[in-house]
């Protein structure tokens, strides 16, 4: 009965909150074991292979043997993880697991845990890179909605969205400057990406800076009016973004290093948006060179973002699923723009993250 409902509703939305923020701390479980099996820091094993990741699916045990070396360089960096910030984070997160890597208990719990885990993360990666073709649209679109809020995040997803700009400016849905104000849900923060897994540069964000540089680029944006509001759950990311904006306020830019895996083909369009990635708002920088083995074939571009670019960035804590804004007309924002992070949901929290869209955003459009 619609009474009824409406009176359990808010015990649903502080429960369902509740559920939603705990899936961040298991997104950096995922996190850890990608860079355990992509990360390059660590360890001179190879990067784990597609073979690998099938066969954690179809032989688990044949699986866990070709990562064996990875698994325990990672479990020994994690016991003495030095100046590494990701190795820190690793330990910070295994110690909230009650095991303590400096005991020889610890050590055997924590090689029990990374096989298990390994095992489970490494499945899925596969498992959803081989998602089947015919499967139900609801099953695609939902592919993730079982896993951890993942902050990992990809150059190649800031292509797609300036292509989508691109033919919202063709079909008239956004006009030159008519973009001031700018959301984006989960901004995402660079640990670890299940693709290539470069983790020998500081942890960094891209897509804010990403959205602003194509809006420039576009001409869709004054670099002097935009306002990006960069909404997250994880205080890690939070913190991040404040951290940046704190750096910025000293006149600090931002330090922004764009692997290219060499080894790998990219089409010729994003080849290009790499190469020009930075060119509105920052300048190039010194490279960081990546380690001598064990990441392959790879180009690195340094871009340092200006003070005022980072400034421009705002940092919220928001659940999109279950929190509302309550904005002025006048000063709701004229686009809002979430990627990779609608898969995470059902279809029913994805309606409410689209609701919640919908009521803070402007004429100009949202993506």
């Amino acid at each position: 009965m619609p009474a009824e409902a409406e009176a359990r509703w808010p015990d649903w939305v502080a429960k369902r909150d509740a559920a939603i923020r705990a899936r961040v701390a298991g997104g950096d479980d995922d996190s850890i074991i990608h860079l355990l099996l992509f990360g390059t820091t660590f360890t001179k094993a190879p990067r784990a292979s597609e073979r690998d990741l099938a066969a954690l699916v179809t032989s688990p045990a044949d699986g866990l043997r070709a990562l064996r070396a990875r698994i325990d360089d990672f479990a020994a960096a994690v016991a003495a993880p030095g100046s590494n910030e990701r190795m820190q984070f690793a330990r910070q997160l295994i110690e909230r697991k009650s095991i303590d890597p400096g005991t020889e208990a610890g050590r055997a719990a924590l090689r029990r845990y990374l096989d298990e885990r390994t095992r489970a993360v490494g499945g899925s990666v596969r498992s959803a890179a081989t998602l089947d073709p015919k499967a139900d649209l609801a099953e695609k679109l939902t592919v993730f909605r079982e896993r951890g809020l993942s902050a990992d995040t990809s150059i190649f997803v800031d292509l797609g969205v300036e292509r989508a700009l691109d033919a919202m400016i063709a079909a008239g849905a956004l006009r030159p400057g008519s973009v001031r104000r700018v959301a984006i849900v989960g901004p995402g923060l660079d640990f670890t990406d299940k693709l290539e897994g470069y983790d020998f540069y500081p942890e960094q964000t891209l897509q804010p800076f990403a959205v602003i540089d194509t809006l420039l680029r576009l001409d869709l944006a004054d670099a002097q009016q935009l306002q990006v509001t960069a909404f997250d759950l994880s205080p890690r990311v939070l913190r991040h973004l404040e951290a940046a904006r704190t750096r910025a306020r000293a006149g600090t830019p931002y330090p922004v290093a764009l692997p290219r895996n060499s080894e790998r083909p990219w089409t010729p369009e994003l080849v290009e948006y790499w190469q020009q990635f930075g060119n509105w708002i920052g300048e190039n920088a010194a490279k960081v060179p990546p380690p001598p083995a064990g990441a392959g074939r790879v180009e690195v571009r340094g871009v340092a973002i200006r003070p005022p670019i980072v400034l421009s960035v705002t940092p919220a804590d928001l659940n999109i699923v279950t929190e509302r804004m309550e904005i002025p007309e006048d000063d709701r924002f004229h686009l809002v723009i979430a990627t990779n992070i609608l898969l995470y949901y059902d279809v029913f929290e994805q309606t409410l993250a689209r609701r919640t869209s919908r009521g803070c955003c402007g004429r100009a459009g949202s993506s």
